[in-house]
Parts: C-alpha cells; structure tokens; sequence
C-alpha cells in the first residue's frame, strides 16, 4: 500500500539514488528511507509529470534492485530485491535497514518533521498512528505536546470543555478548521466565543491536525494565535485499506468525594472505559470509491475537589478596609472574605463518529462528502459549603487574623450539560494540467449547548462562629471557634430555589473557490493562487429561568450528612442538601416569583449574525534555493446582535439591535531559503485580525451568585489588527529522522480587547465585574526552539538507535496598556499568556513493534482576567503533568498498551495578584491509568 495516493507534480532527473531519493520523498510529501550502503553506485530513473506518488516511486525504482520493504503511514522503508545487480548487503547493514522500520512516536516525529521540511511556512503537525500517543483522550490534550500550543479548561464552570491557545494567544484568537471549513463552538454555557471545544473531537478523528503559525494570503483572516486545521483520513491520502479497533478501561485515584448525593448517571467507582475504531477501503470499479468510517465511544465518572478563599480585603492599622496602593495600607497579609468548598461528581459520556465518501473517476478530479457528528454529556453534582461575609477583624498579624463568620451557607447545583458538535463537508478538485487546478468547498456545521440545571442553597447565621486564617502557607490555612451548630439542619433556612434551563446553538455556512497554476513547494519559477469565498454564522442563547419563593423550610429531614467525610484543605465536617428529597416534597409546595423570573429568563438571551466576506490574491516566485510568496486579501465583516434590553435593573420583553460592519486589506509575504539541503530558513510577515466575540458584543449584564462574578457586554468592540512578524531556523539531519530549529517571532496588536475586572460589595459580599474593552496597543514577542531526534547517536549495547526525544520550549514577553477612568494602564503580559511553554519526551523502541514513553508537559501561569488594579488580576498558576505510556504488539494483530497520566499527582491552583501569588483556589485533580487492547493487523 502507498500513502499519499493524490496526485503530484515530479521533476526528478535521472541520477544518484543517494540524491534523487529524498528529493523525490519531498516533492511526493513522504519520508523514503534507506540503508546509505545499499545506495552506493545506483542510479535511478527520471520521474517528470503529473502521478501517485507509487507509480512515480515505481518509475524512479525501475531497475535499480531497490524495493519497497515496508510502509507505514507516510513513511516507506526501501530494501535490496533478491536480483538485485549488487552484493547482497551485510549482516550489519541488514540490521540498518530493519531499525529504520518505525511506528509510534519516531513515526510521529519523521510525519512532523516531513511536515515542517516540506511546508513554505511555519507549520507544525500533530499526526495519530493509532497507537503510539500518550493518554491523550481529546484533539486538545494531544494539541498540548506541539511546540508553543498550550490548553486551557473552563475554570468556573467546572465543564469538561478544553480550549487550545498558540503561542500565548487567548483561544478565541485561533481559527479551527476541519478540512479547511471553520468550526464554531458554543460550548461554555452557550456563550459565543470564537474558541472551540476541542474536548469534544477525540485524538484519533484525524490522520493530521496542522497548525500555522504564520499566515498567507488564501488563509482565513481571523487568527492571531494561529490556524489549526484538522485533516480527515482519506482512503487514497493513506492507503487502500485500513482498519484498528482499541478498547479500554480506565481507573483513576481521585474518587474521595462521597457520590451517594449525586443525581443523573454518576457511578460512584473509579473505573470506566471506552472504544474507538477506524476503517477505510476502496471500492468498486478501479476503486473509484473511497470509504472512511470512525467512530467513538468513552465514559467516565471522576470526582473534582475545590476549595477557594474567596475575596480578600486589606486593613489598615485600625481595622478598617483599604487597598494596597493606599498609604493607610497596614502591609499586613490581605484577609479572605470567604472560605469555599466546591465538592464535585460527574459522569460524562463522549461518542459520535464521521463517514467520509470518496469519488475518483479519473486521476485528475477527487471529491469527497464528509459528515460528524460528536456528542458530549455530563451530569454533574456540586455541592457547595460556603462561609462568608467575613467581619470584626481581630487579632491581626502578618499573617493571621481573627474574623467573625455571620453567614455560613450550605448549596446544591446539578447540570445536565450536552455538548455536540456536527458538520457536513463536500469538497471537489480538478487538475486542468500538471500544474493547474481548482478546487471548490462547502460546508455547513453546528454546536449546540444544553444545561438543565437545578439550584438551591440553605443559610444558616451563627452568632459566635469564627475563623482563624493563616496566610503564611502558599494555601490558605483556618481554623474554626464556635463550630457548634454549623451541621445542625435545624439551623438552616431555606434561602434561594431555581431552575434554568439554558440553550444556544451556533451554525456556519461556508463557500470557497481556489484557483492555483504553479504554487506548490516544488515549484521552480512564477505562481499563483487567488481565490473568494463567504462564511455566514449566526448564534443565539436562550434563557429560561424559574425562580421559586423561598418560604419557611428548615433543612431538617432534607439534610445529607457525608459521614466521617472531611473536605480536602477543609478539615471541618460539614452539611450537604439531599436535593432529591427537597424537589420531591418541598419545591412542589413554593410560590413562583413571576417577575424575577420573566426578568431572569431574558437577562442571558442574545442573537448575534455575521457574514464575512473575502477575495484574495497570492503570487509566488521560485528560485532554486529561494521562494518568495506575496499576497493581498480583503476582508469584509457586517454584523448584527440582538441584546436584551433593562430597565431599573429589570429586562422588559424585547431587545435592541446594534449594527456594525469593518473591511481591511492585509497585506502578507513569505520567503524560504534553503542554505543547503538540511538547512533553511523561513522568514514571514502578516497582517490578521481579532474578531470580537459576539458574547462580547452582545451579553446584557448577567450575575452569577455561586462563583460571585457580573458579565456584561460591549457592542462598541473594534476588531483587534495584528502585524505578525517571524523568522525561523531549521535544521535536518540523522537522515531526516532529525530535527533542530530556532525561531522568533513578535506580533504587535492594535485595540486588543481584554476583560477588565472590577469588584463591587454587593449584599455584603464582593462581585468580581467583568467588562470587554479595546486596549491601547499590546505587543508579544517570543523565542520557540525544538529538537527532534528519532536516534540518539552514540549510545551502546541496547540503547543503540533505540533512543529518541522530543523536546520543545517557548518563551514569551507580552506588554498590553488599558484604559481605567480615562487613565492609561500597563501590564507586562497579554490575557492567556503563558510566559513559559515547554514540552519533553523520551522513548525506547522495544521488540514486536513496542515502545516506552515518558512525557511531561510544562504550563507557566496565565491571566484569564485583569483588574483595575493588579491584586484584581486572577488566573491559573503555573503547573506541569507528567504522563508515561508502554505499547507491545503481541500475538501478531493484537497491541496491549499501558498509561498513566499526571504520574506525580499535580494538582491546579488559581492565584490572584500581579504575579498569581496570592492563592485563591486549590483544584485537585488525582492520577489516572489506562489499560488498551488493540487490534490492528
């Protein structure tokens, strides 16, 4: 079987086999490997003109006594025929040749480093063999091992929804595409953002996912992270005929929190499992068809444990609240005004699959239909113990202090999220001539979003409860005084009672049209590409919220008393709502609150349409060593949101539009030189924009009482525009199982938009409020470095070629100005930056297809949120995860492989502060292992 089974353009002249055979793997988009002495004094045949790849290797192959051995993916290992015209190779040689056979990670790698070799930009490539990833269990978890790509999750919400971040700029500033069709995704409680749950789309839906990171004429304009593009499998991309099916199980060490609470589908175990397979084959009359199906099934049930010192306030010498800027400032450790306890169980089911059809009547024209359709669930229990409303300051050292406890509150959240995402895609090509084509796309894809969700909270208000803090520690610790009574259900009142139930959905329609004549990466002399396309999406969220009337119900006899169960960092018991009981014989008997709930109902609700229109124009000129590629594209964007309207703090039925609309020419050019054949340089300039997010544009003012945060929005957002500066340094050896790169890049943004962070004392407790503004002007610069190296040299005995890493590292320095009351404001890093992104793997080939892996991936600290003031700012502080993974194929078809995740225990925590160092909340997040079982002949 040949992989690569679309047609190409070759111009290998008769010659050397030691020189014509990589030139031919990359003009064919391959990686050809072959023992050195087994080359010596061949010659191979010219291969010239438009074909497969396999009937030009036959032809460069005709007569030389080399053949193809083995094919692995992209990757094609040559040996000597029986006639062949040489002497047959030694024994030593032999075994040359047999260690070039590679699958797992060195598979991996040489895909990854074809990929970057043969691309005029810089392009990385996350590619699946099946069977060589690490416990990756989503695209964005495996995303997180490319060089400068780093993931972040849903904080507040707790939701299983990752997101990816390139080069430390925030996910909604990166394009994901499938096959080319930008996705939409709205994912986090409906909100419409531009970035996409990757958590969603398991890491075996794709044979490559790319990512750009410098940009080009025919690419969307929207990216200033970069462009992550998903490559569907193809039944001609990879070969004839493909199939693997891999089952497992899964345990995990985080299982403490008591689940006999918990509502929807949890399962109170630590074990749970899936399945996952893919086939794909052509068919019918000279397989002129292609079919690809895959398909997923994996649940889990997982506990999360976190606690958070919620607020905090500082003193001054007499007691009396200020802020540290302030001269009155007593230099005194800031007092928490809230202690929270977040005790979580979720059962989360993800399945769905794709089918690919595949037509090719002839070698010019391919088409291809493809439909997804990926489903998430999760049903999720919170139970929340919370004390607050902190007063009476006593007792205060650096450190420690004493404060009263007026307000201790016992709550209960369930969710039923549903996540899914589907898509139809069709796409045709046709090569008028070896060197000209077109191609036409079209695609049509949806994200919806459910949550039913059921609330309520008790409050009780002791009279001589108090804490003792200590801020000394990098966790706050506390002690209690006056506990009698805080899990007494009689002294508890029923406070709040809700149900809300949110949907929003989000759909694309897109058309592209793509001519090129002479633009590809072999070209030799002038090319050019242009193209026009449109993409239509519109989103809306729909809120309804009924809002009950509390009454006069004690806890007494709807109390859940997790016995002998003490909380993480908590060390005090506490109480819990047994809620199933309370809806059952309690919630039937309250009054509805008619008006807060009709206002409730409209305060989330928002409708917001774009059409983004574009044409574009790319010259590309090819000297021998030198290519050069120019281009211009205009971008036209009109826009409507519908937003709800209030009145005195109350919405009223209807909503107002606001209308907006921006075009922009940008400008990109692109050179590549290589030095030698193992040394090249690429060097890019671009101009790319920020889209706002329509949520941005469009949410009215929503409150959340249970993470203490306001929302509102902006329609007065202007598109961020980024000049986007790169050079990059690459170098191969080790005959391409090698590779070593050096790059730097900087981007400098116009009117980014950041979430300023405010806090208000409301109900005597402090509301962070969250507003989106332009900034000033931020800039970013970087440092991204990667070694690659299949086989380490040098080493002995076993170890010889058997040793390989991967190692990549990024740098970056980040600089934004904002404006607060008319004065400009400096931070010296941009929201969702990462400072440090690093990733290190090494591993060991072992007999019968085996392999040994240990990875750790290296997150520095990030801001997903900037005050007024920097003790406002907040986000995740900095955490690393080391993951190991043993595969071994056994009984010939049959693959058994082991995994483990987060092998040293690391836990999350978020800070606040200018430098994260304040703590104010602790996540812990267990380990996990994973036994599969693998067919795949």
């Amino acid at each position: 079987m040949m992989a690569h089974a679309e047609v190409r353009r070759f111009d290998v002249p008769a010659q050397a086999a030691a020189i014509s055979i990589p030139q031919f793997a990359r003009q064919a988009g391959l990686q050809v490997l072959v023992a050195e002495p087994l080359t010596r004094g061949v010659r191979t045949q010219a291969v010239t003109g438009a074909m497969e790849p396999r009937a030009g290797l036959d032809l460069l192959l005709a007569g030389t006594g080399l053949r193809v051995a083995s094919q692995d993916g992209a990757v094609i290992t040559l040996d000597a025929t029986q006639a062949a015209r040489f002497p047959a190779a030694a024994p030593e040689d032999a075994a040359a040749v047999e260690a070039l056979v590679v699958t797992g990670t060195a598979l991996q790698n040489q895909e990854a480093i074809a990929t970057r070799r043969n691309a005029l930009t810089v392009v990385d490539a996350l590619t699946q063999d099946d069977t060589g990833d690490l416990a990756d269990q989503s695209l964005a978890e495996a995303l997180s091992r490319v060089p400068a790509v780093s993931t972040m999750q849903v904080l507040y919400g707790e939701q299983e929804s990752q997101y990816v971040a390139v080069r430390g700029i925030t996910p909604d500033l990166n394009y994901v595409s499938v096959d080319g069709i930008g996705m939409i995704s709205v994912a986090n409680q409906g909100a419409g953002q531009r970035r996409v749950d990757l958590a969603l789309i398991p890491s075996q839906a794709a044979r490559t996912t790319e990512i750009f990171k410098t940009f080009t004429a025919d690419q969307d304009a929207g990216a200033i992270g970069g462009v992550i593009n998903i490559v569907p499998y193809s039944a001609y991309g990879r070969g004839k005929d493909k199939f693997y099916i891999d089952t497992f199980v899964n345990y995990v060490t985080n299982n403490d929190v008591p689940g006999g609470n918990s509502l929807g589908g949890y399962k109170d175990s630590p074990w749970s499992g899936g399945i996952k397979a893919l086939w794909s084959h052509r068919l019918g009359p000279d397989e002129k068809f292609g079919l690809v199906l895959s398909g997923t099934y994996q649940q889990r049930s997982y506990d999360d444990v976190k606690r958070n010192p919620n607020a905090r306030t500082y003193y001054t010498a007499t007691g009396a609240a200020t802020t540290p800027d302030q001269p009155n400032w007593n230099g005194f450790d800031p007092a928490p005004q809230a202690m929270v306890d977040y005790e979580f169980t979720s059962f989360i089911k993800t399945f769905g699959g794709s089918a690919t059809f595949e037509f090719k009547p002839v070698d010019r024209w391919y088409s291809a239909l493809m439909v997804y359709d990926y489903k998430q669930t999760e049903d999720q229990t919170n139970n929340v113990f919370t004390l607050r409303g902190f007063a009476n300051l006593s007792n205060q050292t650096q450190h420690t202090g004493t404060l009263k406890v007026p307000d201790v509150r016992t709550a209960f959240n369930y969710d039923r999220f549903e996540n899914e995402a589907r898509g139809a895609l069709f796409k045709t090509r046709y090569d008028i001539d070896d060197r000209t084509n077109i191609e036409f796309r079209a695609g049509y894809n949806t994200s919806t979003f459910y949550d039913l969700e059921w609330a309520n909270a008790y409050q009780s208000k002791p009279t001589n409860l108090s804490i003792n803090y200590d801020m000394s520690h990098d966790s706050a610790r506390f002690t209690l005084t006056g506990t009698d009574g805080m899990t007494d259900p009689t002294k508890y009142s029923l406070l709040t009672a809700g149900d809300t139930l949110t949907k929003a959905k989000g759909a694309s329609t897109e058309f592209k049209l793509d001519f090129s004549r002479n633009f590809d990466s072999d070209t030799v002399g002038f090319g050019y590409k242009a193209g026009a396309g449109t993409r239509q999406f519109e989103v809306h969220r729909n809120l309804d919220q009924t809002v009950y009337t509390p009454g006069k119900s004690t806890l007494a006899g709807y109390d859940y008393s997790p016995t002998g169960y003490l909380p993480w960092l908590w060390n005090y018991p506490v109480v819990w709502i047994n809620y199933a009981k309370f809806r059952q014989d309690i919630l039937p008997t309250l009054a509805t609150n008619a008006a807060s709930s009709a206002s409730a109902s409209l305060a989330s609700d928002y409708r917001y349409d774009e059409t983004i229109s574009y044409g574009y124009v790319s010259a590309l000129y090819a000297w021998s060593r030198t290519r050069l590629i120019g281009g211009l594209r205009l971008d036209v964007a009109d826009y409507n949101a519908d937003v709800p309207v209030s009145v005195g703090g109350v919405f009223k039925p209807g909503t107002t539009r606001y209308k907006g609309d921006y075009t922009h020419l940008l400008p990109s050019l692109n050179a590549v030189h290589d030095f030698s054949d193992n040394l090249r340089l690429k060097a890019s300039y671009s101009r790319t924009l920020g889209r706002p997010a329509p949520e941005d544009i469009a949410q009215a003012e929503t409150r959340n009482d249970v993470s203490f945060t306001i929302s509102r929005g902006n329609p007065d957002l202007k598109p961020r525009r980024a000049d986007n500066f790169d050079l990059m340094l690459e170098a191969y050896f080790n005959g391409s199982k090698g590779l070593a790169s050096i790059g730097a890049f900087a981007k400098s943004i116009k009117d980014d938009i950041y979430a300023l962070k405010e806090e208000q004392l409301i109900d005597n407790f402090r509301y962070t409020i969250s507003t989106p503004m332009n900034a000033n002007k931020s800039t970013l610069r970087g440092i991204e470095v990667q070694y690659i190296n299949n086989a380490l040299p040098g080493l002995p005995g076993p170890l010889k070629d058997k040793v390989g890493v991967a190692l990549n590292a990024t740098r970056t320095w980040g600089d934004m100005d904002y404006i607060v009351d008319g004065k400009v404001l400096h931070i010296d890093r941009l929201l969702y930056q990462r400072n440090w992104m690093a990733n290190a793997a090494v591993f060991y080939k072992l007999p019968h297809d085996g392999e040994a892996r240990v990875g750790y991936n290296w997150g520095d600290a990030y801001y997903d949120g900037i005050g007024a003031n920097p003790w406002l700012n907040r986000g995740p502080e900095a955490r690393g995860q080391m993951d190991a993974t043993v595969r071994y194929r056994v009984a010939g078809d049959w693959i058994v492989k082991l995994q483990a995740k987060n092998i040293l225990n690391e836990d999350l925590y978020l800070g606040y502060d200018a430098n994260l160092k304040e703590r104010r909340a602790e996540m812990k997040k267990g380990r996990s292992f994973f036994l599969n079982v693998i067919y795949r002949p």
